[in-house]
């Protein structure tokens, strides 16, 4: 399995923490940008969230963080939110409870819990943008067991033929070939990508046929 002990995302928890970031802003990670201000995070909002949230759909968030993108999940009949630290679930169970939540602890990039083929939507930012090569194929994999057919797969990474993402050490060494490549191969079909509308990044929007 690949490895994901690093404590970067503990870190950055620990730095907001220490200057007291979760309490001004009210949540952890919207001093990186909230999606109800920022043009490019209200885009992703809701060209890339929002139209598939559902109240009868079930959702996978992977790397919640304090729950900026949570909050506009928790309509959904059932979201797990997954994470690997332990450190993250509690920050984001500090700010939301519902009943249709569900906070999995997995090992890896494992989905401990859900089971085969249950999941409507999996969506994820400013995880995937951390991640090398072959932490994000074992996701893939693992992902295409949980979500039924006709699923969407909703996942922003690093795009290093942006400057932003060349300067920002934390990101991986990725891009759009490589990322579709990676996506294509394991069989899912891409129906949706955006490379320019983010200053560090782009996202993709796929699913299994």
């Amino acid at each position: 399995m690949p490895d994901l002990s690093t404590s970067l995302h503990v870190d950055m928890l620990n730095d907001a923490k220490r200057n007291g970031q979760p309490e001004r802003d009210g949540l952890y990670g919207l001093h990186w940008g909230d999606p109800q201000r920022l043009d490019w995070l209200r885009f992703v909002r809701d060209e890339f969230l929002l139209p598939f949230v559902h109240p009868d759909r079930v959702g996978v968030e992977i790397g919640p963080g304090g729950g900026r993108w949570t909050r506009y999940l928790l309509t959904l009949a059932r979201l797990y939110v997954v994470d690997f630290h332990q450190e993250l679930l509690d920050e984001l169970a500090r700010n939301f409870r519902a009943p249709g939540l569900f906070l999995v602890k997995n090992t890896g990039t494992d989905f401990p819990l859900i089971e085969l083929e249950s999941v409507d939507l999996v969506f994820s930012f400013g995880v995937f943008v951390h991640l090398d090569t072959p932490i994000i194929e074992s996701y893939l994999d693992n992902i295409k067991t949980i979500i039924r057919p006709g699923a969407d797969v909703i996942i922003q990474y690093s795009d290093k033929t942006k400057e932003w993402a060349r300067r920002n050490l934390t990101f991986s060494d990725n891009d759009p070939t490589r990322m579709c490549a990676m996506i294509t191969a394991r069989g899912y079909r891409i129906v949706r990508e955006d490379r320019d509308k983010l200053p560090h990044s782009s996202i993709v929007h796929f699913t299994k046929d």
